[in-house]
């Protein structure tokens, strides 16, 4: 059966009905220094009239970008145009970006970037240009080697926050915000980056302008953590770009967390395994990397409008509607060390006459090198748990 389509209204909500189905995710609203803003909307503002005055540049959908070594990489697919209006923040001010359900097979990282326009609206700033791209935040794979950042943001509402650099100059910024899916990583231009780009102007600031670096440009097709398997076992992950710049001018390694607590335990393990003294020393002295996690914040999936107290609009027009509130909170940031490596086991003795063993520490060593001494050997082993490293090497400012 052929269905006739009446007007061009309803083969326009077909079309983005089916590039909603067949896409991803896009960052759908903001809480900018705790006022709302709604994201730029695909598959609703281009159908809108008058047309919605957003903070974030425009884009055609919620797929990756086809080619990130293009202009595209920027600010996504038609963000080289300036948005209508401009949120205000506070440098130290935290943000929150608030994403469509994100797909769980999507595993990988996210990145944070900032560049100073060359006029508080950024009107004519593409940002394509230069390097212009400050990082200030990233998040990859997990100590546990297991778990990303993609996991971590799902479980926090699909949401994530970061905190503006508090020593950066005031002025207008372009926020660039993007996941990183790695599903299809195995093959060039496999990569999927989904950016997006708000423009704020930040009040209060210092005098820093951090170093940058240039996109398109940062990102090759080769790079250790862009043409990548995910499927196979994984000891490091390097998270792709720049280090992060924090407050005082201080970097972040781009490598995550996993790296350093990867090479920790195999350090301890094998120094346990010869000598019971060396291993509780490496042990004590193993660290892992800066953990942060996004704080869950409810926010409304309909607001097609801005609060006026928090933005500044380049054209006259007024928003149609205000932004549900909802509150939400910074996300709370910490480092700490912990303790990775296994003891020794306690020497077992035998005899030529008979095979008798002693108590063993961890139960696991008795399990797997006792054989026929099996039982015995459990009879005073005990089962030593070796704590958690501390999750996501995530660099805030």
């Amino acid at each position: 059966m052929v269905l006739s389509i009446k007007s061009a209204a309803q083969a326009s909500a077909i079309l983005a009905f089916a590039k909603l189905v067949a896409g991803h995710g896009y960052v759908q609203e903001l809480n900018i220094g705790g006022t709302e803003y709604s994201g730029y909307l695909p598959y609703n503002d281009p159908y809108t009239t008058p047309t919605p005055i957003r903070i974030v540049r425009s884009f055609d959908g919620n797929g990756p970008i086809a080619d990130f070594t293009t202009g595209d990489i920027t600010c996504n697919d038609g963000g080289d145009t300036a948005a209508g209006a401009s949120a205000t923040l506070a440098a130290g001010d935290s943000v929150d970006f608030f994403w469509t359900a994100w797909p769980d097979s999507h595993k990988g990282p996210t990145m944070t970037y900032m560049a100073k326009c060359d006029t508080d609206d950024c009107s004519t700033f593409s940002g394509q240009d230069g390097d212009v791209w400050f990082k200030i935040d990233h998040a990859g794979l997990d100590a546990d080697l297991t778990t990303w950042a993609s996991d971590d943001l799902i479980a926090n509402n699909n949401s994530w926050t970061v905190t503006i650099p508090s020593d950066i100059a005031s002025g207008g910024y372009l926020l660039r915000h993007e996941l990183l899916a790695l599903h299809s990583a195995g093959t060039a231009l496999g990569a999927q980056f989904y950016p997006m780009c708000a423009q704020v102007v930040v009040t209060g600031g210092g005098s820093a302008s951090p170093s940058g670096v240039a996109l398109p440009g940062a990102y090759a097709t080769n790079d250790p953590g862009i043409l990548i398997d995910i499927y196979q076992s994984l000891t490091t992950y390097a998270i792709p770009g720049p280090t992060v710049y924090t407050a005082g001018g201080s970097t972040g390694s781009a490598t995550s967390a996993a790296t350093s607590a990867a090479a920790t335990s195999a350090a301890a393990s094998s120094s346990a395994a010869t000598n019971a003294a060396s291993s509780a020393a490496a042990s004590s002295s193993a660290a892992a990397g800066v953990s942060s996690s996004s704080t869950t914040s409810t926010a409304s999936s309909t607001a097609t409008a801005v609060s006026s107290s928090g933005f500044v609009t380049s054209t006259t027009a007024a928003a149609s509607s205000t932004a549900a509130v909802t509150s939400s909170s910074s996300a709370a940031a910490g480092s700490s060390s912990t303790a990775a490596g296994t003891t020794s086991a306690a020497a077992t003795t035998t005899s030529s006459s008979s095979s008798t063993s002693t108590a063993i520490v961890n139960a696991n060593t008795c399990m797997s090198g006792c054989g026929s001494t099996k039982d015995t050997c459990m009879e005073g082993a005990v089962y030593e748990r070796v704590k958690r490293s501390v999750r996501f090497g995530r660099a805030l400012a």
